[in-house]
């Protein structure tokens, strides 16, 4: 029979599986921090296990990493870029991005996307299949490994290719471990969960005890711009109520990301609409001047236009911010570099 990924577990499984091989409960919490606080890739490499719960464990799972394909590095900022593969040859991105001494990372979900989003070139590259959580996991892993220093924190957003919502499952098993104390430790300051709006879903999670913040790809201020741009996310106003409703019952405020698109979702009724939906709702915006990329016909808004956006905006909307892309001149945008060794 294969053996499975040990990084696929939940922790009640972990639990349940060492119950089965005769050992104690406590052992549980011991693997768990082997395999995410230290990161190991081998039982052996588990020194405070007996000799005979190593191979018990060599014998039923295994520990299965990333293979690095390629990297780029800005030449602008401090973003770096991977394309990973895993064990049966999918092709997954992740990024890495560093400003004054702060990492964050971005974390795939799928492996490419089945919701083909006009301005997302994931999308235009097709959908495989979902990551499991053991790949979400490894994507940590391997940038604590390498790249970010120890004891420095570190934010997470689950923004790169696919939608976390449609892998629910393993979204939620990552997470687990991402909170849990032995694991990762990380709360929901520190992780971002961004999605393009399946109501249903999203209260499926806030009713969850998963710690993380929530991010909508909103993208419209209509109901027919937002079918043409995401024709498979959910439907604007039921969107902005789950959305709402997430922000309420956590005490917190749900960030609405809006993808600027020259000609498209950037007049000044658009500007003034937007500013109406979210005024004295539990919302931030976070504006995102379109990043252009190769067979897409969309183009990014002047800085003229996205200051007067802004201006629209400010007087009534809630926090405004605008989110400068990184790694631009290192394809960035999610899918892209997936796409350049396609056409290669």
């Amino acid at each position: 029979m294969e053996k499975r990924n040990i990084r696929d577990l939940s922790i009640d499984d972990i639990t349940e599986a060492i119950s089965a091989m005769g050992e104690k409960r406590h052992k549980t919490t011991q693997i768990i921090k082997w395999l995410y606080q230290k990161g190991v890739d081998s039982f052996s490499d588990m020194t405070n296990l007996s000799l005979p719960l190593r191979k018990k464990l060599d014998e039923a799972f295994t520990i299965t990493p990333l293979k690095v394909v390629n990297s780029v590095s800005s030449k602008r900022d401090k973003s770096q870029k991977y394309l990973f593969s895993t064990t049966d040859g999918a092709r997954i991105e992740s990024v890495i991005m560093e400003a004054r001494g702060h990492y964050t990372v971005c974390l795939s979900s799928q492996v490419g996307c089945p919701l083909a989003c006009a301005f997302c070139s994931t999308g235009a590259g097709g959908f495989d299949r979902n990551l499991t959580s053991g790949e979400i996991l490894a994507q940590v892993i391997f940038f604590k490994r390498n790249h970010i220093p120890p004891r420095t924190r570190y934010n997470l957003v689950f923004m790169g290719m696919g939608d976390p919502m449609l892998n629910l499952e393993n979204v939620s098993r990552a997470l687990e471990i991402l909170n849990s104390l032995d694991g990762f430790a990380l709360g929901e300051k520190r992780i971002t969960v961004s999605t393009a709006g399946f109501p249903d879903r999203i209260k499926t999670l806030a009713a969850s005890s998963l710690k993380f913040g929530l991010a909508i790809s909103l993208n419209a201020t209509t109901e027919e711009v937002r079918r043409a741009l995401m024709p498979a996310a959910g439907p604007l106003d039921e969107t902005m109520a789950a959305g709402e409703a997430f922000a309420t019952r956590r005490q917190t405020r749900t960030t609405l990301e809006y993808v600027l698109i020259a000609g498209v979702n950037d007049s000044r009724d658009d500007a003034r609409r937007l500013s109406k939906m979210t005024s004295g709702r539990p919302f931030k915006i976070n504006l995102i001047p379109f990043n252009e990329w190769p067979g897409c016909d969309l183009r990014r808004p002047s800085e003229e236009r996205i200051e007067e956006f802004i201006r629209i905006l400010m007087p009534k909307a809630p926090a405004v911010t605008v989110r400068r892309s990184q790694g631009s001149d290192i394809s960035a945008a999610c899918g892209q570099l997936r796409a350049n060794g396609r056409r290669r």
